[in-house]
């Protein structure tokens, strides 16, 4: 099976449009679009399912993913610390963890990426953007691989600008292909080392193959 990924991000202030889809048989990743009404918080409930753990061992998860899941927030503060970004809190508890992964299962079952965070479908969970692992699966070791390529990102030269747009997002940033209109997309390495979010959501599929992650401030 072909292991892909996919990545959406939102504005926080301002709603952005990106390149649709991109099915073309390429390696290693697809490109969702935004829209106009997507990527804020705005419609999802006050919740007092945000929570901070992170690096203090398996992280007790009712879904069965818990160990995937530490997996998960450890290895993006991990590599988030190798350019002294802040780590990223967890934003879990029973119902956002059970949000998240109903989003994955959903894009897994429908074959379509973001197809759940972009129709709002589990809106308690969508924060402001979202990494989508296709085909990788949902073990620890499965999620550090994806995480890892989506990392490496950053190593394109039509990313080499995106460090300098960390701090603000910005989807034209200068030598930073956002949406990937000239190669591979940077967005997932952007989501990932960006410093205008605070905690991911780490999200499992039932079918066993996809994985999501979702940001917010």
């Amino acid at each position: 099976m072909r292991t892909h990924f996919a990545f959406f991000a939102a504005a926080l202030l301002v709603a952005t449009g990106c390149s649709g889809p991109a099915s073309t048989g390429d390696s290693d990743a697809d490109t969702d679009a935004s829209t106009d009404d997507a990527g804020s918080n705005d419609d999802a409930p006050a919740t007092n399912d945000a929570a901070t753990q992170q690096d203090a061992g398996t992280i007790d998860s009712g879904d069965g993913f818990g160990a995937a899941r530490t997996a998960c927030l450890n290895e993006i503060n991990k590599l988030r610390a190798t350019q002294n970004h802040a780590a990223y809190a967890l934003w879990t508890g029973d119902a956002i963890d059970q949000c998240v992964d109903e989003q994955a299962t959903n894009d897994e079952t429908d074959n379509s990426p973001h197809e759940a965070w972009l129709q709002h479908k589990y809106p308690l969970c969508n924060g402001n953007g979202q990494d989508e692992c296709e085909g990788y699966g949902v073990t620890p070791t499965a999620i550090v691989k994806c995480l890892d390529a989506m990392w490496a990102e950053k190593d394109q030269p039509n990313c080499s600008g995106c460090p300098a747009c960390s701090g603000a997002y910005n989807p034209n940033c200068p030598n930073c292909d956002f949406y990937g209109q000239n190669g591979p997309e940077c967005g997932h390495y952007v989501n990932m080392s960006a410093d205008y979010f605070a905690k991911v959501a780490c999200g499992f599929s039932a079918k066993g193959k996809w994985a999501v992650q979702n940001f917010s401030q």
